[in-house]
Order: C-alpha cells, then structure tokens, then sequence
C-alpha cells in the first residue's frame, strides 16, 4: 500500500518538475534578449548601424547546452552587441534589421531534443525619435 501511494505521488510530481526545469532554462533566453535590446538601442542611439545577423550558433543545441566553436560569435553584428557566450548555452540567436522599421531580436531553443523548436522574440522599433525597446517577450512553443 505504502509503495502504492509513493508511486502515485510520484507520477503526479515527476512531469511538474521537468517542466519546472525546462521552464528554469528559459531564462537564459529572456535575460539574453534583454541584454541584446538594450546594447540594440545603445548602438543605435550613439548613431551606430547594425546588420542582420544570422542564427548563431546555426544548429539549435538539441536538448542540452552546447559549447560553441570557436569564432562563432565575430560577425561585426555580435561585436558591435558586445554579445556571444563563452560557456554552454540551451539556444541559439539571431537578429534581423530592417533599417526603416524594427531590429528584431530572437532566441530559439530546443530544451527538450526533439527537434521542436521554441522561439523567443523581443523588438527595438526604429522612430524618428529614436529606437524604443518594446517591452515583453513574445513566445511560442517557449517549453520546446
């Protein structure tokens, strides 16, 4: 009886955790799409131009931190954000700019390794007045 109620127990906590866990990771994404929109609008208030810059790195690690190789983080986008990861991370990021309208900041992940991907997305509008941060995280599939 008493294993009997332990491994019901068990079943009924076992999910919540993982998902706690996964939800845990996440926040390298969120915190790092912070820090990208803020170095964003610093560059572009000091006058600075940024260009698109591609899925890095450009395999999504696959349900566990990769390292990455070296060099990964040089193109002149990633310098200029003073961004780029020297220890395993769980997603990989890209910007997209267009010039006229919004630099759009993105993180996509993989947490659970099966070939899902989640994606997280944070924007800088581009004003007459200057660059705005939009406030939130906008996300889909965030526990992928």
């Amino acid at each position: 009886m008493l294993f009997a109620v332990f491994g019901v127990a068990l079943a009924a906590t076992v999910p919540a955790c993982l998902r706690s866990v996964r939800l845990a990771r996440t926040a390298e994404a969120t915190d790092s799409l912070k820090q990208l929109s803020d170095a964003t609008v610093s560059v572009l208030a000091s006058g600075g131009a940024l260009a698109s810059a591609p899925l890095t790195p450009a395999r999504v690690p696959p349900g566990e931190p990769a390292a990455d190789p070296a060099g990964s983080w040089s193109h002149p986008t990633w310098r200029a954000l003073r961004f780029g990861f020297d220890e395993p991370h769980w997603f990989s990021y890209r910007v997209d700019v267009d010039p006229m309208s919004a630099v759009r900041l993105t993180a996509h992940g993989d947490l659970d390794g099966d070939g899902v991907t989640s994606l997280f997305e944070r924007e800088v509008a581009i004003t007459p007045a200057g660059p705005v941060a939009r406030e939130g995280v906008v996300t889909r599939a965030p526990l992928e």
